[in-house]
């Protein structure tokens, strides 16, 4: 696990890549970057499945929704799972689904469990084997 400033990044089983963004947060360019470094530091080259929750109230700001919708982690993401809380987060996280649907399949949920499951069938479905650390 890797602590950033707002946030924390795990690898988890079955290649799942935790993104826990911490609640009633001002998200900004900066702590997107942080935690990108981080993800790529955990992935280490291998295929990852994002799981990101987004902690209540807290929002990316225009310059970290911009940046989220250009970058789909350079081909080792291969699904992204986000978890909202508020019709905020979820009217803000449709607009960047749009723009991410066009590189891998990304669902938004308000279960963390629902959101685990459907990340296994995607990854079933992508017949991509388990890479342990």
């Amino acid at each position: 696990m890797i602590e950033c400033e707002k946030s924390t990044v795990s690898l988890l089983e079955n290649n799942i890549l935790f993104i826990n963004v911490g609640g009633d947060q001002e998200f900004s360019l900066r702590d997107y970057k942080e935690i990108r470094v981080a993800s790529i530091r955990l992935a280490n080259n291998k295929d990852v499945f994002n799981l990101i929750n987004l902690g209540d109230k807290t929002i990316p700001d225009k310059e970290a929704r911009e940046a989220c919708t250009k970058e789909t982690g350079a081909g080792c993401v291969k699904a992204e799972a986000i978890i909202v809380h508020s019709l905020g987060q979820r009217i803000v996280a449709r607009h960047i689904l749009k723009r991410k649907r066009k590189h891998i399949p990304v669902k938004l949920f308000t279960n963390i469990d629902k959101a685990k499951a459907w990340l296994g069938k995607i990854k079933n479905d992508l017949d991509i084997p388990s890479q342990q650390n």
